[in-house]
């Protein structure tokens, strides 16, 4: 995912959430409650607009390598959607995204497989993803699903100029 490239987007374990109907403050007490403070963030979202916020997957300094329940950080009338660039780097699989809203899970992308609709996996997005008639095995593919999940929900593209990164942060993770 090209945002990982940027100076300012951590490494391969780094998750980008983008968060709207709740707000900067509320998304990085709930990640730190979560022993997963954010170190970037978006600044000077307006009510009603689409904020990023991106952490660390795992907390090893605490022994922690469990996933969050982003539904506890999704209450009514708000929505997210997260991006997992390397849900299992010892696996090499390809990115998931999930997509909140209300505090339920609507959408879960496993990009090996976007179409997919399992009985605990819900993918609203599907029929989306699969209109779209994406190449899995274009090399631009990951960033073309990127692109069309991001379009389809009006998130804005990432503006370096935008991010606040907690360098020292970052930086007692390694």
């Amino acid at each position: 995912m090209a945002w990982l490239e940027e100076e300012w987007g951590g490494d391969d374990e780094s998750v980008l959430v983008y968060f709207k109907g709740t707000g900067l403050a509320a998304m990085a007490d709930g990640l730190s409650a979560h022993d997963r403070p954010p170190f970037a963030y978006g600044n000077g979202t307006a009510p009603g607009d689409w904020g990023v916020i991106v952490h660390h997957m795992f907390n090893p300094s605490c022994g922690d390598f469990d996933e969050i329940d982003y539904r506890e950080l999704c209450p009514q009338g708000a929505e997210l959607m997260v991006f997992v660039p390397n849900p299992s780097i010892a696996q090499a699989h390809r990115p998931k995204a999930y997509h909140y809203k209300d505090g339920q899970i609507s959408s879960c992308i496993d990009y090996e497989g976007p179409d997919y609709v399992g009985d605990y996996w819900p993918n609203k997005m599907a029929s989306l993803i699969t209109a779209a008639g994406l190449d899995h095995e274009n090399e631009t593919y990951e960033e073309q699903l990127t692109q069309l999940i991001c379009d389809h929900l009006g998130l804005p593209a990432l503006d370096r100029d935008t991010i606040t990164v907690d360098r020292d942060l970052v930086a007692s993770y390694f």
